[in-house]
Formats: structure tokens, sequence, C-alpha cells
């Protein structure tokens, strides 16, 4: 048995889009990480405590079919992966550093309505209108035939 695709719904929002380990915090990575059994789950959470309040965030992320290596998607950017995962992470998450987030290395999205994200058995991340090809090797394979 396989499963072929997996479906998450992702509220309307501002996102970063790309390998969750640029954004989020080094000191709370593991914890994203044990949360969603290191991303078997598409959902992790993780918990940031700042001036007395928690803040509980949530991220939606796939792996990647071939892991680390650069992905382009539809909408014409590359996505560096050094984890092994694509995702979206809530915009919040850096608060006032969202200036110093790399451009190289992902990119903010917004969405006005909820949507699906997904990823196929063909190695296909969608996130909303974006689909990141992390199989390119399929379609190099075809073009040469």
């Amino acid at each position: 048995m396989k499963i072929s695709k997996v479906e998450v719904e992702v509220p309307a929002g501002h996102y970063i889009l790309g390998d969750p380990c640029y954004v989020v915090p080094d000191s709370d990575w593991d914890s994203l990480l044990q949360s969603c059994n290191y991303f078997e789950n598409p959902i992790g959470t993780f918990s940031q405590y700042t001036r007395g309040d928690t803040h509980n965030y949530y991220i939606v992320a796939f792996s990647t079919r071939w892991g680390d290596g650069c992905y382009k998607g539809t909408d014409g950017n590359t996505y560096p992966v050094d984890a092994g995962l694509i995702g979206l992470v809530p915009v919040e998450i850096l608060g006032k550093d969202v200036h110093n987030l790399r451009g190289d290395l992902s990119k903010i999205v917004t969405f006005d309505k909820t949507i699906k994200c997904s990823r196929d058995s063909d190695g296909k991340l969608r996130f909303g209108h974006i689909t990141i090809d992390t199989d390119p090797a399929d379609e190099e394979e075809e073009d040469d035939e």
C-alpha cells in the first residue's frame, strides 16, 4: 500500500515559502521536528515565549523527492533546500526581523483565501497556485527521449 497524495488546508495569510530550517530559530528546530515526527505528519508546531506571552506557530512542510538541492517553482523562483523540506511558515515568526529575511533562501507569499497544500507521489509540492517540482529528472528524461 502507498499514500499517493497528502493534502492540508492552510488559512489565508502571509507566509514564508521555502525550507523552514532557514526561518525557524535553531533553538526551536528540534521541538518543531519532534512535534510532527520529522514532518512525516506535514503539520508541525512549536511555541515561543515573548514578554510573558506564548505564541503557537503551525508550519506546513513536505519532504522533497531527492532531499537537499535547488528546486524551481511555477512562480519563477528557485527554492534552495538544506533540510530536505519545503513549506509555509507564518511571517509572524520573524516579528520585527522580517526585513532580515534572505530573499535568496525563501519568499514571502500572500494568500487571500484558504489554500490547499499537497505533496504528490511524483515529487510535486503544491502551495496554493505555486507548484515546486522536486523531481525534475522525470521531465528531463522525457525530454531526452
